[in-house]
């Protein structure tokens, strides 16, 4: 439905900017300036909460194409408790981060939380112990979230896991994030956890480090200002942003 939906949209901009042979040439209706004003205009349609979730998408969609990253790695156990509808999120270890200290260290720390936080409201970010001047810590730490099926059956429900460099005397600097959609270990059939926990596989994520303001749904949702969701996610994500450029 949505398909058809968003085919017909298409078809009446082409109308509209075609004019019957009076506007634009179908040749240029092709070309790149036309298609980000059209997906401008799509995004424009959506609610804020629309957005943030395509957002998530988006991040989930890239992290599936990082074979690798010059900002490091993290090693992580994720399995799923269906009876008593409970994620658990063993975070190993990291390696390979950026140094973010003058030393050519760092001390870091990894927050792990679910997302789009309006999916989860209950649900609170966690956190590791820190590990100090090291860029390639062990952290071995158990984290446990309660995650019903209908909310790990959104496209965009994820872990988003964020590399930290703990500062005793300003804010923390961003160094590094990853994302793991619930998809991929929330589905009916899972083998049991207490089971799973012990001969699962580890896997790996590459971090990033992509400024959120590059983003055209962060230009959207900032436009947005008397939208209090749409500017509590901007915030958020502009604090991380400052700590890179702080760096």
């Amino acid at each position: 439905m949505q398909e058809k939906q968003s085919q017909s949209q298409e078809q009446t901009l082409v109308r509209f900017f075609h004019a019957s042979g009076d506007g634009l040439l179908l040749e240029d209706l092709k070309s790149g300036d036309y298609k980000v004003l059209e997906e401008e205009l799509r995004l424009n349609k959506c609610t804020s909460f629309e957005l943030i979730e395509q957002y998530f998408l988006e991040k989930i969609s890239q992290q599936r194409i990082l074979k690798h990253s010059r900002f490091g790695r993290i090693s992580v156990k994720c399995y799923y408790d269906a009876p008593e509808q409970r994620l658990t999120v063993e975070i190993l270890h990291a390696a390979d981060l950026i140094a973010l200290d003058a030393n050519g260290l760092s001390d870091p720390f990894v927050i792990v939380e679910l997302c789009p936080h309006h999916l989860f409201p209950n649900s609170r970010s966690q956190r590791t112990q820190v590990k100090l001047k090291t860029l390639h810590p062990v952290f071995d730490e158990l984290f446990y979230f309660h995650v019903s099926p209908e909310q790990y059956r959104h496209r965009c429900a994820c872990l988003t896991f964020t590399v930290m460099d703990y500062d005793w005397l300003s804010t923390n600097d961003f160094a590094g994030e990853a994302v793991a959609p619930l998809s991929d270990f929330c589905w009916p059939g899972r083998p049991n956890a207490t089971a799973a926990g012990k001969t699962l596989q580890p896997f790996i994520l590459h971090l990033s480090r992509q400024k959120p303001s590059e983003k055209p749904i962060m230009k959207m949702l900032e436009a947005r200002t008397g939208d209090r969701e749409a500017q509590e996610f901007v915030r958020r994500l502009k604090e991380i942003e400052k700590s890179m450029e702080e760096e």
